[in-house]
């Protein structure tokens, strides 16, 4: 019950009872919770409120708030392994997790400094650019931009759409195996553009890795940006033989 006038402010009244019946297992993982009009009307607060007390429950990672869904008890975090042969569906099925790839855009893009030096072709050669959604059990976990060296891989968009992944469209290519050459990962705010795609609050942190993936010969093949949710994922290097 909310006791006005106690010295405790009422959103922090209503961020404990509910992190308490979350704990007390009231609200399972992942279950949705009430809207902000219901939690209102149950509480006899107005939504401001109730969006201040759930706000601070989405910082301390109790409860989840996606754009365009709704509030959800907080799941235990993905644990997404990246070892020198790592497949997207593979590594989710292990998890016991259904793996879904979206394709949302193919462009071609001449090539960024970075880029081109990690594949090994000259600034401003043409790339394609595709660009990707992970979701995990349908949930958004990932965006990832896949870049391919345009003259080695002309269909690649074709390619990809005709194998639903990336490792059967490099199959389709006349690449039957590759692996990680270099991963490098780091912390950063998430942009807007993500924020709708992974459906979270634009406070949120992303992980972001970026990868070379080559094909048995050591020549590159891709490089790869992903943005991980980390509010939902934990990356977990695995040593390399």
């Amino acid at each position: 019950m909310i006791e006005r006038g106690s010295g405790m402010a009422v959103w922090r009244q209503i961020a404990a009872a509910m992190e308490q019946a979350i704990r007390r297992g009231d609200y399972k993982p992942g279950i949705q919770l009430p809207t902000e009009k219901q939690l209102a009307n149950s509480f006899g607060v107005n939504r401001h409120t109730v969006r201040q007390a759930m706000n601070r429950l989405a910082e301390q990672g109790i409860v989840s708030i996606e754009q365009g869904r709704g509030m959800f008890v907080a799941e235990g975090s993905l644990d997404y392994a990246l070892g020198p042969r790592t497949r997207f569906t593979e590594n989710l099925l292990t998890r016991q997790k259904k793996p879904t790839r979206e394709l949302l855009s193919a462009d071609n893009v001449p090539a960024p400094a970075d880029i081109a030096r990690a594949l090994g072709i000259p600034t401003g050669a043409a790339l394609w650019q595709i660009e990707t959604r992970n979701k995990a059990d349908d949930r958004p976990v990932g965006v990832s931009s896949h870049f391919f060296a345009a003259d080695r891989f002309p269909d690649m968009p074709e390619l990809f759409r005709r194998a639903g992944s990336i490792t059967g469209a490099l199959k389709l290519a006349g690449i039957p195996d590759y692996h990680r050459r270099m991963t490098r990962v780091a912390a950063r705010l998430i942009s807007a553009g993500d924020a709708r795609l992974l459906e979270l609050p634009r406070t949120r942190p992303v992980l972001v890795s970026e990868t070379v993936n080559v094909d048995e010969r050591g020549k590159p093949v891709e490089f790869v940006r992903a943005r991980f949710a980390a509010d939902h994922v934990t990356l977990t290097i695995e040593h390399w033989e």
